[in-house]
Parts: structure tokens; sequence; C-alpha cells
């Protein structure tokens, strides 16, 4: 049996009612018009049926949403190091998200239990992920022993023996996460079902109106993979770079730069400046790597940037921002001084 995604593909289709419309489908106004006073009064989440066009309002809200969030978590990891202030940031970001996710619910119900089940097994638990995996990525950053490797694996050994009893001790729902069975979608996912011979633990204080028995639990299964990942990754880096670290590493100590220079500003403009380089062959006539180029710049700099691949996925993630923060600031700076020197 195949395991499942943790990215859902599946689709469904939700529309407002016509009395919802501000204009009916006939009207000779533009589109946009429609969308703008559909806005105007306060229908901000899902854009309704117009023109006879068959939109899919639910799953483009839900995937704009979570990519607008995904690119606020991005940003918020390569502020400065401290812990706190990402953990802080991207709980910000989530608890933004969840609520417009549940505005839109309100404002929008559910039409059949097959759209509810899909939206709190599928479309909740990937917010929910982000909020679980920010905490526990905050709790092992401000943990760990720093400048022991040893310490460090022992740790780490030790986090993945607390996620395996984690799973264990919820073995049948872990396997129907897994191979995504269907067979108690209508007890496990519809609001105010819950099935009587599962031991679940019990939330307080939960909005009965935005929760299942569930969602939460998906949500938990989900970050708690992508740290064993995680987990796995750090104890591979310490294992086979002489205990470096992984990419969200502390920077241990490494070999002095010259003049004692070292690199004070936001990790993430260094990875502009080396891919920057790299795309444009600036070294070795073009015949060198982005990891060659990143590493050199970890020496020189004292700095530890991590992985190229994984910090380009978050430059990548950047649209709102700008694909090139940095490298614009640079070049706007450069071009104010030569403008002050041409004007003295």
């Amino acid at each position: 049996m195949k395991l499942r995604s943790l990215s859902c593909s599946r689709t469904i289709l939700r529309l407002q009612s016509p009395e919802s419309w501000p204009l009916k489908s006939h009207s000779n106004i533009t589109i946009e018009h429609q969308i703008k006073l559909a806005q105007s009064k306060g229908q901000d989440f899902l854009w309704p049926f117009l023109a006879g066009k068959n939109v899919n309002t639910m799953k483009n809200f839900v995937e704009n949403l979570y990519n607008a969030l995904m690119e606020d978590i991005s940003v918020y990891a390569d502020l400065g190091t401290l812990p706190v202030r990402k953990l802080t940031g991207a709980l910000h970001s989530i608890g933004e998200a969840a609520g417009k996710l549940k505005n839109n619910l309100a404002a929008n119900p559910f039409k059949t239990a097959d759209e509810e089940i899909q939206f709190f097994k599928y479309d909740k638990p990937r917010f929910t992920c982000e909020q679980f995996y920010a905490m526990e990525i905050f709790t092992i950053e401000t943990a760990r022993p720093l400048n022991d490797i040893a310490a460090l694996k022992t740790f780490y050994e030790q986090e993945l023996k607390y996620i395996r009893r984690f799973l264990d001790q919820n073995k049948f729902l872990y396997a129907y996460f897994q191979f995504d069975m269907k067979e108690l979608d209508h007890l496990l996912f519809i609001r105010g079902a819950k099935p009587v011979d599962i031991p679940l633990s019990e939330v307080i204080g939960l909005d009965p109106s935005f929760t299942t028995c569930c969602d939460l639990l998906w949500g938990k299964f989900m970050a708690f993979e992508r740290l064993q990942e995680w987990l796995h990754a750090e104890l591979k880096s310490l294992d086979g770079n002489g205990g470096q670290g992984g990419p969200d590493s502390p920077p241990l100590p490494l070999p002095g730069g010259p003049g004692g220079l070292r690199w004070t500003g936001e990790t993430i403009n260094l990875v502009e400046i080396a891919y920057g380089i790299w795309l444009t062959g600036q070294l070795n006539n073009g015949q060198v790597s982005i990891t060659e180029i990143v590493e050199f710049l970890e020496v020189a700099f004292r700095v530890k940037i991590g992985k190229p691949h994984r910090r380009w996925q978050g430059i990548a993630r950047r649209k709102r921002l700008g694909y090139t923060r940095f490298l614009d600031e640079m070049k706007g700076m450069i071009e104010k001084r030569v403008e002050e020197e041409l004007e003295r």
C-alpha cells in the first residue's frame, strides 16, 4: 500500500449562493468591477461565482493563504539568529492565517460532509503543522548543547526517541494517517463526531465550530514527520562534516577570516551574494559550484550559512518582498552615494 503524501492534491468546489452576489451574472459590468464590489460588501475571503465561470474558490483561498504563510515564515527564519524572534514572528503569522481560515469557514459553511472532511483532514492540518513545528524547533534550538558534538548528537537522538514514543502511543491513528485510510473519516473529521472505541486525548477550550477530534493530531503527525527528517539530517551532518552541524545549527568556530572580519548581517543576504557570484560566473571562469562559493564565504567571514539549496528555497518563496531584497538595497545605497557626490 502506498504511503500518503503530506501535501494533499485533492480539490473541492465552494461557491457562494446567488443571493450573496453583489450583481447578477448577466450584468454588463466587468468581472473585475464585480469583484471590487463584492470585497466592499465584506466578501473578502471567497470571490463569488461570476458570469457563469466555475471557480474553485475554496481551493484557491486555502492555497493562497498557505503560500503567503510559508513566505512569512521563511522571512522570519532569516531575520537574525535569535530563536525567540523567529518563533514569535512565525506564531503571529500562523495565528493570523488561522483567523482568516476560521472567518472564511464561518462565512462559507460546508455544503456536504465530504467538503468538511477534506478541510479538517487535509487543509487545516497544514496550518497547525506549522505551529507545532515552530514550537518544537524553538524548544530544540534553546535547549541543545553548544560546541560539544558528542552531547549534541545524544541530544538529537533523545529527541528522536521522544517522537517515536509519541507515534507509538498513537500507533493506530498514525497508521491511518500514513496510509490515508478513509473508513473512519466520518467520525474523525466531522465536527461533533467521535469514535467510541479509540482513545483520544481531550484538549479543553477549543472552538467546536472549528475543530474535530483528530485535525490537530493530523497536524502534529505532519510536524513530527518533518522534525524527524530535520533531526536525521542534523545527525548525518554531524557525522559527515566534522561536526559543523546542519543548515539550522548554531555557528560553530570557523577559521578566522582576513583581518579578523566577521559577517554580522543576516545570513540570507550573503546567500543572495553567493548566488549572484555563481550565476554570473565571477569565480574561476564560472567553473565552480554554489556549494564551494558558500563554503568559501563561510570561512572568509566566519559565519555558518548552511546548505545552499535550502537557503535558496527561502529566497524563492519571497514573492511579496522580492527575490533580491538585499541586492536591491545595495544597489539603492550605491546610487544614493553617487548622486550625493555629484551634487557636491
